[in-house]
Parts: C-alpha cells; structure tokens; sequence
C-alpha cells in the first residue's frame, strides 16, 4: 500500500503488539511512521522516503519510536528524508533496529540528519544495517542511551562519522565495516565510558578532513572502562590513523605503545571486493579472515547477510575466543562457492497474552535467507496438540487457544534447498476473569417541551464472559422513583417541567458486577404567549429647528405563535400618533426647539404590547449674518439685508462696528448703517445679527479708501 502526501503517513500511540508491515510511505509533511508510548511494535520491510521539509522547524525522520519499548524495526528501507532516517527518542529501549537499509537523510540546510539516530534511548541493539550517503553520521548513539548494542553494520560515505557513540556510556561496538565517512569512521566522545570496541574494520575515513579525524578516535573523557581490540584500521594514503585520550597517531605501532590498546589489532588492506562500489565482501588471503575474537561481548555468531561464522581452510586461525576462525567486520568470508545456509527463523505472536479464547496471529516475515536458495513455506505449530499450519507459502498464520495455560508456538522455515530453521516464543493463556458488564445507553428524543416523554435504551450493553448480564436499573435524574432492577433494557419516563436531566443506567451481571452509562435529556419549560419585545432607534437623535427624523422600531421582535401586528409612533412634541400601522417606521419634523421622547408601542395579534422609547435634542439655529458695503468718497454704507433666520425666533436687531474706534452703530431693527470715515485708509467692517432668542452671528468685510 502506498500512502503520499499527507501529514503521516502510519500514526498511533499507546498500543501493543502492532504490525505495520509492506507499506510504501512517501511525501508526508510529518514523520513517514510514527509510533508513541508503544510496546512489542513490529515495522517491517516497509519504504519510506521524503518526509518533512528541508526547512528548519519542518525537518522529519522517516521512522520516528517515542518511548517504545520491546519493538522490531526490521527489513525497512529509508531514505531522502529530512531528519534521521530511524530515530530513536525519549525512552525508547530494549527494541531491535535490524536489517534496514538508510542513505541520502539530509536536512539541507545543516549537517544533522543520520542514518539511524537513538537519542536518550537507552538499551538497544543496532545490527545489520547499511547506512550510507546520509549528512550526518551513519549511526547516532547520542546522550542517554547507555548500554546499546551495535554490531554486522555497514556504514560508509555519510557526512560525518560512520558509527559515533557521544555521551552514551557502556557501548557494545562489535564487527562492524566502516568506510570512508568524512570524520571519524568509529567516534567514542563526550564521557561515552565503558565502551568495547572489537573486530571492526575501519579503512579510509577522515582522510583530509578539517575536523578532528581518523579510523578509530576515543577522546579523552571516554578512555575509562573503555577497551579496544582485534580491529582492523588502514589508510591508503598518510594521515592520522587513530586517535586515544584526544592524542593522535599515524601507525597502529605508535599507539600500541602509547595506550595499551589493540594489542591484537592490525594495520593493512582488508581486501575488499569493492568498497567503492559499496561491496565490502572480503576477498582471499585479506587478513580479517579467521583472526576476530569470538568471545568479545556481543561478537554475532552470524554475518551481516545471515552467513555463519566459518572456517577458511586455507588460512591459519589467528583469532581468539570459542571460534578462533571469525572473521572481523560485518561480512564473513565463505571459503570457495557459497555453501547453501539454512533460512533465520524469526516469529512474533500477536498478542502474546490474554485470556480464554485468545485468537493470536504467528508472523514469521523477518525471516531471512540471502542466499540462492530462498524460502519456500513456514510450518507452525502452536504448542496445544491441535494440528500444525503448513508448510505454506504465506509467512503468518492465524490460532485460537481455548484453554488456559503457557504453550510454545513454533515456525519451521524451509528453503528450496530443503534446509530449515526454527524460531519459537510463548503464549500465555489466562483463564477469563469475570468482568463487568459495559454500559452503553441512549435515551430518545433527548429534547423537547414539557411535558416530554423519553425512552431510555440499554439494550446494546454487553458482557461477553460467563456471567451475563441479569438487570437494568434507570434513573432519570428528575427525583423520580428508580425504574427496576427490572430484566427488560428499555424504560420510558415523562419529564413534566423544563430543566437538564441526567438519566443514569446501572447494568449488573449475574456475578454482581456492574457498570454505568449516562444520557443528557434537555427539556424546556411549556410555551406562554408573551408581548412583544420593543426596540427603537431615532435618526438623527438631535439637530436644529425644522429637525426631520426617522423612527425606527423594525429591531422589536415576538418569538412566539402571536407575532407583531402593529406599531405606534407619539412623538411627545403634542403632534397626533402615527398609527397604529404595520410599517415599523415613521418621519416626524420638529419645528419648534427642546427635548423630545418618541416612544413607540408595539403590538402583537393577541393584543399584548410593549414599549420603548428614545430622546430627541432639537435646538435653535442662529441667524447667518451677511453684509456688503458701497462706498461714496469717504461715505460708506453698510447693508445687512441679506442676513437670514429661517427659524421660529427671526432676526430682531443688527449692530454695525465701522472698525475706526468710532461708536457703534445699533443695535438696531434696521438692516442698513451709513458711516463717514475721518481719514482714507484700510478698515474691517463688522455686522453682528441677533434673533429674538439671543442667538447671533457676524459678519466681516473689508474697505479700502482713499
């Protein structure tokens, strides 16, 4: 199944025994897979590429594990995404990242995307995987997360270390083959104390690099507890070789001598097939073969590509430990042709526990066979004398145990070469506690006016064990009496007022265990007919004589079955009513100046009514003053005539001011003032007219004479 373009592509959190398997995640603007607070998860053989965005903030691993525990990360393919290609977070522990394939992880914008990233994820085991072409290092064994495994990985050309253990104390670093990654190809930093270091090849990394580099480098705050042996370091061109306690040297001699470590290590060409072609197979006569000490912690009894550990007759054993014929590094020599191997059986049973009847699901898909004889069928026997399932093609197989007890459930894989293999894990069956019953109720309707009457239904309640349920009892919540214990799962009931009622069932099984369920039932109180609400607005709400306003009412409103049939409009200045009317608006002018309130009723088809009322402001104007001047040598007259007082209180007098300190003239009822200035010159002529209200204004002209 292919999932694109979405914000994940698998999502879930706090489950168990899980399995995404086959999926093809691609473009999600979130992580590709992300699981949460989760146990036993399976992610197996699935391809995800191009999560996030290569934009800071936006930046995703393609497979996320947030505090997960117990859980398989195998056979996937991850790559191009915008963060790690695995990552590993917050509490992960004692999960398996196994088998996967993760290259070209870039964030784009800074070095920070690895191949596989554990990060305060303590516990894990990292083994045969590939990483290559990443920004940032191949595996990330990053702060709080002690105590990992990491062996049979290949890394090789990621942007920075191969494997890098920083802040991580007690690291397992065992067979693995590192090559040609910009800094270090094995980092131990940063207090990464007790780590084991042994039976790595690291050839070619850091060479010209500016930053602090080399094939193996431990820095001084790792060296205590730390031991390093039977490596395999080279370099095809001069540069630093190793480096121990933040000291570098350029010869495997110089730093045996300076740190007591790799007393059994060697300096040489490990006689790839092809490491620039990404084959790290060891070729004849390469002196990894037979020289690895098998009883390191951690030393793998099989290969990267699932190959046995064997013995190359035509080299001398020179290694160490129960075997003294492994070879170092993830890849082990298979002398001549490759012998046909038998497949590696892996199975997971989902759920591993439960009670009676338990219906498990056996997978055996992380099996593995790498070589020409690929896997022809599984056989499973589910341990509890019912008949085996298979061989068949198909890798999972379906049970269900119907009675308690521990049993063994075991596949046998077959190649079509006839060789098997087998993998086993247990199954424990409890007997079936005696659980409550689950309460499940609805109540219809769940509204309506009083007086309403409900049914209340629990009749899809359930209790699947040997004690069925035996009774219901309602209660709905108005202080009525308790309907049952009754066996029928319905009850009806009449709500007489209005008000929120919670209606409760309590559904008990014959064993007397019992659960709860609830419903809401809202019901409004029975409808009266009430008045209408009024609501009034005036425009304008104030203004001068000869003010024209409209009444506004059309905001009132009657909710009920007897809607608004009337308006009224008293404009409180003695004027008659408008109305009543169906308009719910009326014009009124006011001619004379005060305060007013226009008050309006409004009626419904019942005959109730209700009021509402607003202030009118309506104020005197004052006259316009105007005047023009003729003058006759040093004569000139003043005319006011035109002055104008359009309202109830006219104009009663003019005063002329001739602007020469002269006397005024007025006031005075006439509109005309004639004055004879002593000298020529400029002067300001002012007419100030008031009404027979006090109110005035003025008037200014200018003359010039001569």
């Amino acid at each position: 199944m292919t999932v694109s373009g979405q914000a994940e592509g698998v999502y879930f959190s706090s489950k168990s025994w899980v399995t995404v398997q086959g999926f093809n995640v691609i473009n999600t603007s979130d992580y590709g897979i992300a699981v949460n607070n989760s146990s036993f998860i399976t992610l197996a053989n699935n391809h995800v590429s191009y999560s996030g965005q290569p934009l800071s903030g936006y930046t995703k691993y393609g497979i996320r594990l947030n505090n997960v525990s117990d859980s398989l990360v195998s056979a996937n393919t991850v790559d191009h995404n915008t963060n790690a290609g695995i990552g590993l977070v917050s509490g992960s522990t004692r999960d398996q990242v196994l088998g996967n394939l993760s290259f070209s992880n870039a964030e784009g914008y800074q070095r920070a995307a690895a191949g596989i990233h554990l990060y305060a994820a303590p516990g894990n085991t990292i083994a045969g995987n590939v990483t290559h072409d990443n920004e940032d290092s191949g595996i990330n064994c990053y702060p709080g997360s002690n105590g990992c495994v990491i062996y049979n990985n290949v890394a090789y050309n990621n942007g920075d270390h191969g494997i890098d253990d920083s802040f991580a104390a007690d690291a397992t670093i065992v067979a693995n083959t590192v090559y040609k990654n910009v800094t270090a190809g094995i980092n131990v930093e940063g207090q990464a104390t007790g780590a084991t270091l042994a039976n790595n090849i690291s050839v070619d990394n850091g060479i010209g690099s500016p930053r602090t580099h080399s094939d193996i480098r431990v820095e001084s705050g790792s060296t205590a507890g730390t031991t390093m042996d039977h490596d395999l370091v080279y370099l095809t061109r001069p540069d630093t070789l190793l480096i121990w306690n933040s000291v570098s040297y350029t010869s495997l001699a110089a730093f045996q001598a300076a740190s007591g470590q790799e007393a059994h290590g060697i300096q040489a060409d490990p006689k790839w097939a092809s490491p620039t072609g990404g084959d790290f197979h060891l070729l004849a006569g390469s002196p990894a073969i037979d020289s690895a000490d098998s009883g390191v912690t951690g030393q793998p009894s099989t290969d990267v590509e699932g190959h046995p550990r064997v013995d190359d007759p035509a080299t001398p054993d020179s290694g160490a430990g129960p075997r003294t014929y492994d070879d170092r590094g993830a890849y082990e020599f298979q002398p001549g042709p490759l012998t046909d191997a038998a497949p590696v059986a892996r199975l997971t049973a989902t759920p591993s526990s439960g009670s009676v009847p338990l219906t498990v699901t056996a997978d055996a898909s992380p099996s593995t066979d790498s070589d020409a004889t690929p896997i022809a069928g599984y056989t499973f026997n589910f341990g509890d004398g019912s008949s085996a399932v298979g061989p068949q093609p198909g890798a999972t197989a379906g049970h269900t145990y119907t009675a308690a007890g521990t049993y063994t459930l075991t596949v046998t894989v077959t190649d079509t070469g006839g060789l098997s293999s087998t993998a086993a894990t247990q199954v424990t069956v409890s007997s079936p506690a005696d659980a409550a019953p689950t309460a499940i109720l609805g109540v219809t309707p769940a509204s309506g006016s009083a007086p309403l009457q409900v049914t209340a239904d629990a009749s899809a309640s359930t209790d699947t064990d040997a004690t069925p349920i035996g009774s219901y009892r309602f209660d709905f919540g108005d202080g009525s009496p308790v309907v049952g214990p009754q066996p029928g799962a319905v009850a009806s009931h009449t709500y007489t007022a209005g008000g929120s009622y919670t209606v409760t069932v309590t559904v008990s099984d014959t064993g007397g265990l019992s659960s709860t369920a609830t419903a809401t039932v809202q019901v409004t109180a029975g409808t009266q007919d009430a008045a209408p609400a009024a609501s009034l607005t005036v425009t304008p709400a104030s203004g001068t004589i000869n003010l024209t306003l409209t009444a506004d009412a059309s905001a009132s409103t009657d909710v009920d079955s007897t809607p608004i049939a009337s308006y009224s409009f008293a404009f409180g200045d003695g004027s008659g009513v408008v109305g009543p009317q169906t308009g719910a608006r009326a014009v009124h002018t006011y001619t004379v100046s005060g305060t007013y309130t226009v008050t309006v009723t409004v009626k419904d088809t019942a005959g109730l009514s209700s009021t509402a009322s607003a202030q009118v402001t309506v104020t005197d104007a004052a006259p316009a003053a105007r005047v023009t001047l003729q003058d006759s040598g040093l004569s000139v007259t003043a005319d006011a005539s035109t002055s104008t007082d359009g309202d109830a209180t006219p104009i009663a007098s003019y005063r002329f001011d001739f602007g020469d300190g002269s006397p005024v003239v007025g006031p005075q009822a006439g509109a005309i003032a004639t004055h004879t200035y002593a000298a020529g010159g400029h002067y300001t002529v002012t007419v100030t007219v008031t009404d027979t209200a006090g109110l005035s204004s003025s008037a200014k002209r200018q003359i010039k004479l001569h």
